[in-house]
């Protein structure tokens, strides 16, 4: 599988070639992500973008959902069924969770962050091409 290393400069000022990461094809804008507490931009085409977002959309409704789950059984724990039929949708939403940032971490490319360098793997070899040699 290829892989890259770039700035985190770079990467955060948008300043990659507009290749998608994913793909090789050209990019039509760039996905934010949070990588060791850093937010870096990848460059995507518009349909990988959309799906990124919608998978971040649902990641982050997943624990809304759970959180108002127990806040809405707390408030009405005096029904005996209310608190664990909460309790077992917050899980569920949990897991929703989970498997969501699975399937996230699975469709991005792998990123770490290196000082000031990002290494990432799982990339299209196009993305690498247009690096100019940046890959390892």
């Amino acid at each position: 599988m290829p892989k890259a290393v770039v700035s985190v400069v770079d990467a955060r000022d948008r300043a990659l070639p507009s290749v998608s990461v994913k793909s090789g094809e050209p990019a039509d804008g760039f996905a934010p992500v949070t990588v060791s507490n850093r937010r870096i931009h990848l460059p995507l085409t518009q349909t990988e973008f959309d799906r990124v977002k919608d998978l971040q959309h649902r990641q982050r409704w997943a624990i809304y959902g759970g959180a108002g789950c127990v806040a809405f059984g707390a408030a009405l724990a005096r029904f005996p069924l209310i608190m664990p039929l909460a309790v077992a949708i917050a899980v569920l939403s949990l897991i929703l969770w989970i498997v969501l940032k699975l399937t996230l971490r699975a469709y991005l490319p792998g990123m770490s962050v290196d000082g000031t360098k990002v290494r990432l793997t799982r990339v299209h070899q196009g993305f690498v091409a247009a690096l100019g040699g940046g890959d390892t």
